[in-house]
């Protein structure tokens, strides 16, 4: 009996720990999940699914395992089950539903495309989704209420605020009259960012024009029409836009123009600045919240989190080349790239 009433106490300690702190920032967390085997339960079965490999999506996968480890859930007490389907969200939904049928305890998909092929794919099956990276998910996943997530699934948006990209803007060109917005024609979370920044400039009084692109190429040929018709570029971030970076990068320059960002990848690979979202905190925050159901947690009483502060970025490079001024209260609290 007594044996019992302390393996009780340590579950709620658990549990306290857990829903009561969860940043990264904040360090490891002080107490360490019971061993599932001491405990007589079976190893947990997670399957993890990407689609791509742009850069941010890396990021929160990395630090979705490595918070994992430092909660003491390696390979001994979680099965992890990765797989990337590339560019094809069909794949992506193929792989979710073999996660269903293989009776997975739960999928964690990483960024928007993987994370509706898994609300797809699991229907009743009583699978639990949790998602990282997903800009807006109500709509993308059918969550009607964040704050109490029904289905089963939850998880963590990357989403910057459009009011926060369009002051972006403002502060690097207080001048700026038109912004131009360019995105992957197929990415949704990159589509949902130039909405919410379309729908700011309109209360702001700023004229946009937006294009899409489906190749590289296509996005350089976009980004030269909207540069000569607007005063900055602006790219939420999504795999084209990247692959196309350079290009991006050397017309910003030839026709003097700036070019921003909503990640700091692109910000890596020339992009003037950014404010761009933590992907290694999203990732973090997505374990967190994996290890709470791991413990016995009810999704239903997680709500999606939304981050309210996001992290500034510039390239040093492309602001020499620029010959740009940038104000010194956003210089000295950004962090910077070659």
């Amino acid at each position: 009996m007594k044996k019992a009433v302390g393996l009780l106490l340590c579950a709620l300690l658990l549990m306290a720990a857990l829903f009561g702190c969860s940043k990264k920032e904040d360090g490891p967390l002080g107490a360490k999940p019971q061993d599932p085997e001491a405990q007589g339960a079976a190893v947990y079965r997670i399957g993890l699914v990407q689609c791509g490999s742009f850069a941010p999506l890396d990021v929160m996968r990395e630090s979705f395992m490595s918070r994992l480890d430092e909660w003491g859930y390696d390979e001994s007490k979680v099965e992890l089950d990765y797989q990337n389907a590339g560019e094809n969200e069909k794949k992506a939904e193929e792989i979710c539903k073999q996660f269903t049928r293989d009776k997975v305890d739960m999928i964690v998909a990483v960024g928007a495309p993987a994370a509706k092929a898994a609300s797809s794919a699991v229907g009743s099956s009583g699978v639990k989704v949790l998602f990282a990276g997903v800009n807006n998910p109500a709509p993308m996943l059918d969550i009607q209420n964040p704050n109490a997530p029904e289905r089963g699934i939850t998880g963590v948006s990357d989403r910057v605020s459009g009011q926060r990209s369009v002051e972006l803007v403002q502060k690097i060109k207080p001048d700026v009259h038109s912004i131009g917005l360019l995105c992957d024609a197929e990415d949704e979370n990159a589509a949902e960012a130039v909405k919410a920044i379309e729908a700011y400039c309109r209360q702001a009084g700023l004229a946009t024009q937006s294009a899409t692109a489906v190749s590289a190429d296509g996005a350089a040929d976009s980004a030269r029409e909207l540069l000569s018709q607007c005063d900055v570029l602006f790219t939420p971030g999504d795999g084209v836009v990247s692959e196309a970076a350079g290009k991006l990068a050397e017309l910003s320059k030839e026709v003097k123009k700036p070019w921003l960002a909503g990640s700091d990848a692109l910000v890596q690979k020339g992009a003037l600045a950014a404010l761009s979202p933590d992907y290694e905190l999203v990732g973090s925050k997505t374990a967190d919240m994996a290890v709470k159901v791991i413990v016995g947690g009810q999704v239903s009483q997680m709500p999606v989190h939304f981050f309210d502060s996001w992290a500034a970025w510039v390239n040093q490079t492309a602001m020499e080349g620029l010959s740009a001024d940038l104000p010194e209260d956003f210089l000295s609290t950004a962090n910077f790239a070659p």
